[in-house]
């Protein structure tokens, strides 16, 4: 089977992110001035890559994201998938990483730490039920896509769930280890049996175009 290389990225930085506010699947936010800027640095860094398809979540940071990355591809085949979304966070979202939410957010935290991963923070959705949507999106991008080379925004709790799902030093016990800055590129390749992280959480495009890049590790974005 002819290899297929998978770039995951996460979308550019909005308000919700440099305020630290939980936005999960509900807080549809757009991306900020910083956020627009890396966007552009990253859709330079890939102008030259030969990508042959284009996935995003129908969430407007991401969908922005890609459409910078788009403008240097407009040929290209572009396709929004609902499962690409990041993780529901349920009574959380549009709620800072401040007391009283903080207390609720580290308990969250501490149950995935100790391996409850069905664990569900009200009206939101568990670990295993973002892992099950995530390996079914890219179980469709690869049957589509095979030995193609696609490029995929999304958002960060997803891609460490979806990571440390698929590469064998991780499982979700070390989901935590898998830093995801914003536009951070994560590549991927896939020969048919297992997957290999070429480049994980690589910011080289914003640290070459001197842009302000906000690691959030604690938060879902």
């Amino acid at each position: 089977m002819p290899t297929t290389t998978l770039y995951l990225v996460r979308h550019g930085e909005t308000d919700c992110n440099r305020q630290r506010i939980v936005q999960g699947r509900g807080v549809d936010a757009p991306l900020n001035a910083t956020g627009r800027r890396q966007a552009e640095a990253l859709a330079r860094r890939f102008a030259q890559v030969a990508l042959d398809a284009l996935y995003s979540s129908p969430l407007q940071r991401a969908v922005a994201t890609a459409e910078a990355i788009r403008c240097y591809h407009p040929q290209i085949p572009f396709y929004v998938m609902a499962d690409l979304e990041e993780m529901d966070w349920g009574s959380l979202e549009g709620k800072p990483y401040a007391l009283p939410y903080a207390e609720q957010i580290d308990y969250a935290y501490a149950r995935w730490r100790a391996g409850d991963y069905g664990y569900r923070i009200p009206g939101g959705e568990s670990i295993l039920e973002v892992q099950q949507r995530a390996l079914r999106a890219l179980e469709q991008i690869l049957e589509a896509q095979a030995g193609r080379t696609v490029l995929v925004v999304t958002h960060g709790r997803w891609l460490r769930i979806l990571l440390a799902s698929i590469l064998p030093a991780y499982g979700l016990a070390r989901m935590e280890q898998l830093s995801h800055a914003n536009t951070a590129v994560n590549q991927i390749v896939y020969d048919g049996h297992s997957f290999r992280a070429v480049q994980l959480c690589c910011t080289a495009h914003l640290e070459e175009a001197a842009v302000d890049d906000s690691l959030w590790t604690e938060v879902a974005a």
